[in-house]
């Protein structure tokens, strides 16, 4: 596991050069794409595309970083996701609790690809975009400052929540817990022990941060400047376009029935 304090990587490539704002444009396309259609062929175009990208940017490490959580998630949801619908097409599986049919499959594997892209989308935007960067060009899209201070705070303590899972789970294979296991019940429950001391883990790190804050005085109402403020090029107009049009092309064909199971 990389010990990087940060999740963005310092390359010299097109996502890199773009403003924030042009990004932010993109990355919403890219996960209204991924949220509006329900067929897992169709979700599976956005959620290959940023992995990719995530990829050609200098992303992977990142990704590895990330992935158990990704694996959790996506199995988890695919365990879950078949609750919430109705059954129908051919049955492919079954047990003492009920039938599993092939759209409870189609419809929980979307879900799970839906989550899986919005996770990727966003460490691709975090791989190509510093916590300046990003507070940057939320303010000035006229967001509070106190917002945009809570998003690059939550960024900026992100590497320290992936290092104490790391940690706690070297502290639990050491025990002689390791998570894993090629029934996906038993891999789902192999995750729960690791995922307990990992979030109070963190919610106690935003505890301490709060209070160090509030000791020297943090007041989130006074205007704020910024060192680095990047133009918005015709390279920025044009992503941006590509992403209102991506999300505004999804819903259309959405509307029209297509990508649903």
């Amino acid at each position: 596991m990389s010990a990087s304090p940060s999740l963005y990587v310092d390359r010299e490539t097109f996502l890199h050069r773009l403003n924030a704002r042009s990004k932010l444009a993109l990355i919403t396309g890219v996960f209204v794409a991924a949220y509006v259609f329900g067929d897992p062929r169709w979700v599976f175009v956005p959620l290959a595309a940023t992995f990719l990208a995530l990829v050609a940017v200098g992303g992977w490490p990142n990704f590895k970083r990330l992935s158990f959580i990704v694996v959790a998630l996506f199995l988890i949801g695919f365990a879950v996701w078949p609750a919430f619908t109705h059954g129908g097409g051919a049955p492919l599986l079954e047990t003492p609790l009920g039938t599993l049919t092939e759209r409870e499959v189609l419809f929980a594997l979307g879900r799970s690809e839906r989550i899986a892209a919005f996770i990727v989308g966003g460490l691709l935007f975090v791989t190509t975009t510093s916590n300046e960067e990003i507070v940057a060009g939320m303010r000035s899209l006229g967001l509070p400052y106190a917002f945009c201070f809570a998003v690059g705070t939550a960024l900026r303590l992100f590497p320290t929540f992936l290092g104490s899972a790391n940690t706690v789970r070297q502290a639990q294979a050491a025990r002689g817990h390791e998570p894993g296991g090629r029934n996906p019940v038993t891999l789902l429950r192999s995750y729960i022990p690791l995922m307990i001391p990992v979030f109070m883990t963190a919610i106690r790190n935003v505890q301490t941060q709060a209070m160090a804050l509030e000791a020297r005085g943090f007041d989130t109402r006074g205007e704020r400047s910024f060192y680095n403020k990047q133009p918005f090029t015709a390279a920025d107009w044009a992503t941006a376009g590509f992403g209102i049009a991506l999300a505004v092309g999804a819903i259309a064909l959405r509307l029209q029935g297509y990508g649903t199971v």
